[in-house]
């Protein structure tokens, strides 16, 4: 019996907490992810945001106009990964036909899609999609122009890599002798990619699903900490007379990236969704290190 990999087990687990975060506002009413307080009692006295953890029954604290952070936190999973399989989606769409296609024909377009691997691969994914998201900064009106931009410049980054990936893989299947077979008849190229050559390339996708939501989930922290992150942000001036910049969106990269400045006054803004990311990133590379395994232990 073969022994079911230690890392597959540790990233179902923690896949199986951020499903039970997904859904959790539908089980446990939680306050409104926008409504804050911006002044309350403490026993005799008046408290005005950011709450700590812990204070006036705010567990993980509040944010800078009294918004409760774990109902921003548990809200803003759903639009953190949502955003992240949205990008990973567009990468395979983009990816898996060029690659199939590149490796079937060879040629040119094999070649092409080496170089585009090759070209993109030699600056970060990080510094291009920020000179990207800079450049096109001034185009883009309102928020939703902003989040189209940003979905579609870290999709289409990361599009070459797979795309490199899989005409490999798609050159070393096309040897094998049931594609050899499936040509020598007659079979359609179509035919034969669809029929003979995903089926065996099955496994290695599943592995390249999760490994790129974590790549995807990284490189959203990243650029969070350089100012580039999806919605937007408004001024409030407080009760207190402090004017201070918040996000609107509930969203770990926005909520990381505005709230970075306040890394030692305020510690908890930027740490809680800086750990979501990066726990999340590790449950799916966790994951992916696992599927590996097991492909290699059933090979």
């Amino acid at each position: 019996m073969r022994r079911i990999p230690p890392s597959l087990v540790i990233g179902l687990v923690m896949l199986a907490g951020l499903g039970l975060l997904l859904v959790l506002p539908v089980f446990y009413d939680l306050p409104h992810p926008q409504q804050g307080v911006l002044l309350q009692f403490e026993g005799t006295r008046l408290a005005a945001p950011p709450y700590r953890p812990g204070q006036l029954g705010y567990p993980l604290g509040s944010d800078l106009v009294g918004r409760d952070y774990l109902s921003r936190l548990v809200h803003g999973a759903r639009t953190t990964l949502g955003l992240a399989l949205a990008i990973s989606l567009i990468r395979f769409a983009a990816a898996l036909p060029a690659g199939l296609w590149a490796g079937w024909r060879r040629g040119w377009l094999a070649g092409a899609v080496q170089a585009a691997a090759t070209g993109f691969g030699s600056l970060p994914t990080l510094v291009l999609v920020f000179i990207a998201m800079r450049g096109v900064w001034p185009l883009l009106a309102g928020s939703g122009g902003w989040m189209m931009a940003y979905v579609a410049m870290l999709g289409l980054a990361g599009a070459p890599r797979i795309a490199e990936q899989v005409r490999r893989r798609t050159e070393e299947i096309i040897l094998m002798p049931h594609v050899e077979a499936a040509q020598a008849i007659g079979a359609r190229p179509a035919r034969i990619v669809w029929r003979h050559v995903l089926p065996v390339m099955r496994g290695d996708l599943l592995v390249m699903a999760p490994s790129e939501m974590a790549w995807v989930l990284m490189i959203m922290a990243q650029l969070a900490l350089f100012g580039i992150h999806p919605g937007g942000e408004v001024q409030i001036e407080t009760i207190t007379g402090n004017v201070y910049t918040v996000e609107y969106m509930a969203e770990w990269g926005q909520m990381l990236g505005t709230n970075r400045a306040f890394l030692l006054q305020y510690p908890w803004l930027p740490i809680y969704p800086g750990l979501a990311l990066g726990l999340s990133a590790a449950t799916f590379h966790l994951l992916a290190e696992g599927l590996r395994e097991r492909d290699l232990q059933l090979r």
